[in-house]
């Protein structure tokens, strides 16, 4: 049951209805009946692996906490001097005991996600390198397993450091990993900030309610006016690049970034919209990226849960575990304890988070390059931005025409560097390799005739002017809408802030766009970051 069909427009009427009907302390028994409904409608097989996890991490968060409880017991009725003598050496074992029930979790869980999602590309590689028959193997993958799978083990990963108590109850551990509005493609929650409000239960509030449609609407005219029909001449464009102008693969490229863009938001959007109308905040995941001044800051805007997740329970670890404290040591030995010691750890660190990014896109060479040509340009800005702050070089002042100017130029250079590093998606996207990604970087070059520029674009593309000038226009609106936000401006309390009848307004307007201009032609309605 997709979030575009009126199934679940129907689905998530009743469960609203349901949810503030029930007494308080029991609507959390209504979404996780509802989150499981929403799976098993999805795909009824998938259904055993959430199960599977949600049993597995609960089990052991409970496991952690238990050798926990133990250790604080051993340790009350000893005396002050066997203490002084073995408390380290008990210390030790108990900690190995919650690292090994840690590490088989973690591995179990991530085992079953490497076997889902990457087995199959990879036992067919390996077939063909030793010449024989591909097994071609159609594995089954889950509706949103990486995004259940890393809050869970997030999740765990905290109890293990104490940061949370792990929950007692597996029923509502289950409603925290399958909360249905961020099954599709997350966000990545904390449990400390969504358990509660999933267990404690939400007061019905028609301003917040308000708000979560408006959300909504503006997640739908994201996805289904814009992405959809930004995809409609991508896939027209880049799957016939030779009969087209350098230009025209440019703006096919250009298209495919607004797709990507508005198809992942938009879904996100209706996600939190969907769970602001029940009262739940859930974490934000975009803030206006393509406004970055820097790749860096793109990535800090964009998929913010993921890299969130990635920091803390990939990025931090790292830089603390003993074997790369080694390795820095090494480096201020190689490079006298110059500033390349003190900046090229930080920046490799960066470096292999983003490798591990473009893995977990997928098993293509084409997602790997993806993470390495981010890894590079991460890399290179971090050790230019560290320097500066080890040498304590001020940024000089400049007038106001000359800021401007060389503001412009960095979000210039931003946008262009990330354009060019989605080619490796948007060639993996339609099954092509890292020949497709040369041949159209080689193709976006190609001398232009500028007196046949577009030419036969709408007969050959069968993108139809009106739709060129649809596009364009609800862009316009996007960009328009984002430019407000950055600077502060909230839109959708200032709606709210207006007369009833200017807000019903804003309703039927949106509503009436969303059904007159939508692209969507009832064949797919699918997410891209669905099966992640």
């Amino acid at each position: 049951m997709s979030f575009i069909s009126l199934y679940f427009i129907l689905f998530l009427a009743v469960v609203i209805l349901l949810y503030f009907i029930v007494p308080k302390k029991h609507r959390w028994l209504v979404l996780l009946v509802a989150s499981y409904v929403f799976y098993l409608l999805n795909d009824l097989r998938a259904v055993v692996f959430i199960i599977l996890t949600t049993l597995t991490i609960y089990l052991a968060a409970r496991k952690l906490k238990s050798i926990s409880l133990n250790q604080k017991s051993f340790f009350a009725d000893k005396d002050e001097e066997w203490l002084k003598e073995n408390k380290k050496i008990y210390t030790k074992k108990f900690r190995k005991k919650r690292q090994i029930i840690l590490a088989i979790t973690l591995l179990f869980n991530f085992g079953i996600l490497f076997m889902l999602k990457y087995f199959s590309t990879l036992a067919d590689a390996f077939a063909e390198l030793i010449n024989v028959q591909p097994l071609g193997l159609n594995i089954l993958l889950p509706l949103g397993i990486s995004f259940y799978m890393f809050q869970s083990t997030g999740y765990l990963i905290d109890v293990y450091y104490n940061k949370v108590e792990p929950e007692r109850n597996i029923f509502k551990f289950a409603l925290f990993v399958s909360f249905f509005p961020q099954l599709v493609q997350g966000p990545i929650s904390r449990y400390n900030q969504l358990a509660p409000q999933l267990i404690e239960g939400n007061d019905f509030d028609t301003k917040t309610f308000k708000s979560g449609l408006l959300l909504m609407l503006w997640g739908y005219f994201k996805k289904l006016v814009i992405a959809d029909r930004a995809n409609i001449l991508f896939e027209a464009i880049m799957q016939n690049y030779t009969s087209y102008q350098g230009i025209e693969i440019f703006v096919g490229m250009l298209c495919f970034v607004l797709k990507l863009y508005c198809d992942f938001s938009g879904g996100i959007d209706i996600a939190t919209g969907v769970a602001k109308c029940l009262g739940i905040d859930l974490t934000p995941n975009f803030k206006r990226p393509f406004f970055a001044l820097s790749v860096t800051d793109y990535w800090r805007r964009w998929h913010i849960t993921l890299g969130a997740w990635m920091k803390d329970y990939v990025l931090y670890p790292l830089t603390l575990s003993k074997g790369y404290n080694k390795f820095i040591r090494g480096c201020k030995k190689v490079f006298k304890r110059g500033v390349a010691g003190k900046v090229i750890p930080s920046g490799i660190a960066m470096f292999f988070i983003f490798l591990l990014v473009g893995i977990w896109h997928g098993p293509d060479l084409t997602y790997l390059l993806f993470g390495v040509y981010n890894g590079v340009i991460i890399l290179t800005e971090t050790i230019f931005n560290e320097t500066r702050k080890i040498k304590k070089i001020k940024p000089k002042q400049r007038k106001k025409s000359t800021q401007h100017f060389i503001t412009f130029v960095k979000f210039s250079a931003t946008f262009m560097l990330v354009y060019f590093g989605k080619y490796f998606s948007a060639a993996a996207s339609l099954g092509g390799g890292v020949d497709t990604v040369f041949d159209w970087f080689v193709a976006t070059f190609r001398y232009t005739d500028i007196t046949t520029i577009f030419y036969n674009f709408f007969s050959w593309t069968g993108f139809n002017a009106i739709n060129f000038v649809i596009l364009v226009l609800s862009t316009a609106v996007l960009v328009f809408v984002e430019a407000m936000q950055e600077k502060g401006i909230k839109i959708r309390e200032f709606i709210l802030s207006k007369r009833i009848y200017i807000q019903w307004a804003v309703y039927y307007v949106a509503i009436l766009a969303i059904i007159l201009l939508t692209a969507y032609n009832g064949t797919g309605g699918g997410f891209a970051y669905e099966n992640f």
